[in-house]
């Protein structure tokens, strides 16, 4: 007997989630709450219209004529616990590293602290500058800070086991 109830138990479950599904599509035809709104209609929403065909890959650096511009020295680092705090897959901004072992495509940088808005500097966190400096040129998200004795420098985010290396002149353009 207890069986039997318990087939007649999810046989009427299995009847409630098949009516749900099968009449969802009239509800949502209807307009009644569960009908979500078509993505063109929804205001507020972004919708990418740019067909693919004519997007471009830029080239060249976009540097803006008021874009601060300056001569740092630049270094790398590993997120491990003896170049960073005890937490250190956490940068600064409390992004997570996804991969320490894998990071070095992510293209995030450190800034020392003088750097960055709260010291009187041009960058906050989250901001894209682009960096002149050997084999790493290219642009980078500030996603940390370097600890507070460090002047006029950036640490590019590597994954363990990068051979270190240091430029002692590389640009920062950070556009206003």
């Amino acid at each position: 007997m207890k069986k039997l109830l318990k087939i007649l138990f999810w046989v009427g479950i299995s009847i409630m989630i098949m009516i749900v599904v099968l009449f969802y599509g009239a509800w949502a035809s209807k307009g009644t709450i569960f009908a979500p709104e078509p993505a063109d209609k929804v205001e507020g929403m972004a919708i990418d219209t740019i067909p693919e065909q004519d997007t471009t890959i830029i080239d060249s650096p976009i540097i803006l004529e008021d874009s601060t511009t300056i001569t740092v020295c630049a270094t790398m680092y590993h997120p491990v616990a003896g170049q960073c705090d005890d937490s250190p897959d956490v940068t600064a901004d409390q992004t997570k590293i996804p991969d320490i072992d894998s990071c070095s495509h992510l293209c995030w940088v450190a800034v020392s602290q003088d750097l960055l808005w709260f010291n009187d500097g041009p960058i906050r966190y989250g901001d894209t500058v682009y960096i002149e400096a050997g084999h790493k040129t290219g642009y980078y998200v500030v996603r940390d800070a370097m600890n507070r004795r460090f002047k006029k420098k950036i640490d590019f985010l590597e994954s363990v086991g990068t051979e270190a290396y240091k430029y002692k002149k590389a640009t920062l353009h950070v556009n206003s």
